[in-house]
């Protein structure tokens, strides 16, 4: 269900989402892997999180 979620929201917040929240990586090393400053990849990462659960929302998923 997750999975089908994050394929609906952009792939720059996925990506995002993916490498910070469930792999665990820092920020800063985030960054520099995507070539984004860390402020671009916070974004990303708080509207990412915005979208997925306005998906997850409409998909009838309950917190």
């Amino acid at each position: 269900m997750i999975t089908d979620a994050l394929r609906r929201i952009s792939p720059q917040q996925r990506e995002a989402l993916v490498e910070t929240y469930l792999r665990g990586r820092r920020y800063a090393e985030v960054a520099v892997g995507l070539g984004v400053p860390v402020g671009t990849l916070r974004s990303r990462v708080f509207y990412g999180l915005k979208a997925l659960r306005l998906v997850l929302d409409e998909m009838g998923v309950e917190p």
